[in-house]
């Protein structure tokens, strides 16, 4: 039930901002959707072969526009000093994720808001681009501009929805949370409307090609209400998740009998230690302060190099390690080992190693909770 914490269904891109960025599969099946609505409407006006062309082109326009939409956001939230912890680019758009400590309610609806009128700030881009090349005869260019422009609006109205995670839901739950003043309900009660427009989207667009025997839009409408149940489900399990590791501090789940090694020893002795301890991480430590952490991909090279090698060029270096400390929430310290792919965090006070949290306890003690509270 927990074997992941994020997004279920992405691929890690890289960082903006310092923020790592993640893709959800919902681009794949707007990509294909894109380039067949193009080919399929364009029929008997350009050759095939060219439709194709322009519903990827427009595809790919279309995924840099919401890419330019989650960076405003991304930056609005980092002009108002808030801390996201990641970003996910959905086909309508980049869901921020920002900790239940972190959000407040002005900035939260300022975030929101800046992808909304982006979306209508990049429809004008496109409308105006779309009239300068149709001026010029360029009218293949000006019909991907003119749907781009169709593009960015529907997801502009999309996004005002009021169901979690939507910027509509973002709002809804804003303005929830400062009625009940109760964050985690807000929450539960965005996300429950999520799923419900979600539901009531699939339907409709089911209907919509029984009644009117049109083929691309109902289909479209049904895909985009799975994509916000969806989205809508793996919020409300993070907020599930959240809620469970409540009250639970870096402290109380780190253990103490982590293995310290010196960092002028040879990868050999590393991997000595690792065969002989059954751990897969090892904490270069002098002094009781951490210097760095060696794992199994660190110490997986040619055997030639093993007596050669230190450990001391093989770790990961301090300044390189996401580290907690000692009252940091396990909620938070399994959203860093998810966000940054990595198995242990060490946790410090004032550079000085208390111990190590590892992801399988983690997930061991949110499991054990979990079913204590069935």
């Amino acid at each position: 039930m927990f074997e992941t914490y994020t997004i279920k269904g992405t691929i890690r891109l890289g960082k903006a901002f310092g923020i790592p960025v993640r893709l959800h599969y919902t681009w794949f099946v707007a990509i294909v959707l894109i380039t067949a609505a193009l080919a399929i409407t364009l029929i008997g006006v350009y050759p095939l072969w060219q439709n194709i062309i322009l519903g990827i082109v427009a595809s790919l326009l279309f995924f840099g526009s919401m890419c330019a939409r989650a960076l405003a956001q991304g930056a609005v939230a980092v002009g108002l000093r808030v801390p996201l912890k990641s970003i996910t680019l959905y086909f309508f758009g980049g869901v921020p994720r920002i900790s239940d400590g972190d959000t407040r309610p002005i900035p939260e609806i300022l975030t929101a808001l800046a992808g909304l009128v982006t979306s209508f700030i990049i429809a004008g881009i496109f409308l105006a681009a779309n009239n300068a090349l149709a001026s010029f005869e360029a009218f293949r260019a000006a019909e991907v501009m003119r749907w781009l422009v169709f593009f960015n609006i529907t997801t502009a109205f999309f996004n005002l929805i009021p169901g979690f995670p939507t910027d509509g839901g973002r709002i809804f739950r804003t303005i929830s949370w400062l009625a009940i003043n109760d964050y985690s309900r807000a929450t539960h009660i965005a996300t429950l409307t999520g799923r419900i427009m979600g539901y009531i989207l699939i339907v409709g667009g089911i209907l919509w090609v029984i009644i009117a025997k049109t083929y691309f839009i109902g289909p479209a409408i049904s895909f985009a209400g799975m994509f916000l149940e969806n989205a809508a489900s793996d919020s409300r399990r993070q907020t599930t998740v959240r809620e469970i590791l409540h009250g639970a501090t870096a402290v109380s789940m780190m253990a103490e009998d982590y293995t310290p090694i010196k960092q002028q020893l040879s990868i050999r002795a590393a991997r000595e230690y690792i065969e002989n301890s059954g751990q897969g991480c090892l904490m270069v430590v002098e002094k009781g302060t951490l210097l760095g952490i060696v794992t199994l991909r660190d110490v997986r090279i040619p055997k030639e190099r093993w007596d050669t090698s230190t450990i001391g060029e093989a770790m990961t270096p301090i300044n390189k390690i996401k580290s907690a400390n000692p009252n940091q929430s396990a909620a938070d310290i399994l959203e860093q080992m998810e966000d940054y792919d990595i198995n242990q965090t060490p946790v410090l006070e004032e550079g000085k190693l208390l111990g190590v949290v590892s992801r399988f306890a983690l997930l061991n003690f949110l499991s054990t909770r979990a079913k204590l509270e069935e």
